[in-house]
């Protein structure tokens, strides 16, 4: 029950914006906001959702001013943030356009190419060591038809797409089409084919994190809520939806 104890400050908490084909910011998605909900009822928190660019979250989080949630863990961050314990993991997969000749994509395949990321993204420690040595990293707006423009004009060589609810990459294909190109402004652009990595390329463990030492208690409930959670299945249940 300690851990349920009210706050009686409420505490900004960061979240990245994604860009629809109208250049609007869409609203939070509903496991996002279904989780950040979880984790107040458990902790007794009460945050105040703050979505922004994601660069300028890092940075409002760092100067001590809330939490984030969906941030990776990378070489750099560990010096500056803490993080909670995994809230899940996301797989990280490589869309790129199809051309007709079959080429399976794997880390080394990408060897000396051109990875469209969102801007201040980072999938991970295995992420960042193969960035900028076995392929370029081309930090992209926030918008998805943008990106794939890009995609397309041959800009980039291949995108990186995080998604933890697919289990083969057909399945993510046929989101894609059915659910993400048909929204599409530029309707030729909705036409195009792509292929996707037979397999994700990575596995990037998600967290909440702060400010090195701002919010050791809250992070401390949040990491409680977490490990009960996956225990008792209350937030496993919110993650395995679909």
């Amino acid at each position: 029950m300690s851990n349920r104890a009210l706050s009686s400050e409420t505490i900004s908490l960061f979240l990245g914006e994604v860009i629809d084909s109208k250049g609007q910011q869409m609203p939070v998605a509903a496991d996002v906001e279904k989780i950040v909900r979880y984790v107040e009822a458990e902790t007794g928190l009460k945050f105040q959702i703050r979505v922004l660019p994601w660069r300028r979250a890092q940075l409002l989080v760092k100067n001590g001013e809330g939490i984030i949630y969906g941030f990776s863990k990378s070489p750099e961050r560990v010096e500056f943030y803490d993080f909670s314990l995994p809230v899940l993991v996301q797989k990280v997969w490589a869309i790129a356009a199809d051309y007709g000749d079959g080429k399976i994509m794997t880390v080394n395949t990408l060897t000396g190419k051109t990875i469209s990321i969102e801007r201040g993204v980072s999938h991970g420690f295995e992420f960042e060591k193969a960035r900028n040595l076995v392929f370029k990293v081309d930090e992209d707006t926030a918008s998805v038809e943008l990106r794939f423009k890009k995609l397309f004009a041959g800009r980039s060589d291949a995108l990186f797409w995080q998604a933890r609810q697919f289990k083969r990459a057909k399945e993510l294909e046929d989101y894609l089409i059915h659910e993400v190109f048909i929204n599409f402004v530029d309707r030729e652009l909705a036409q195009k084919k792509i292929t996707i990595s037979p397999e994700p390329l990575y596995f990037d463990a998600v967290h909440f994190a702060c400010a090195k030492g701002k919010y050791r208690k809250e992070i401390a409930k949040i990491n409680t809520a977490i490990t009960q959670g996956k225990i008792n299945g209350k937030l496993t249940s919110i993650i395995e939806a679909k």
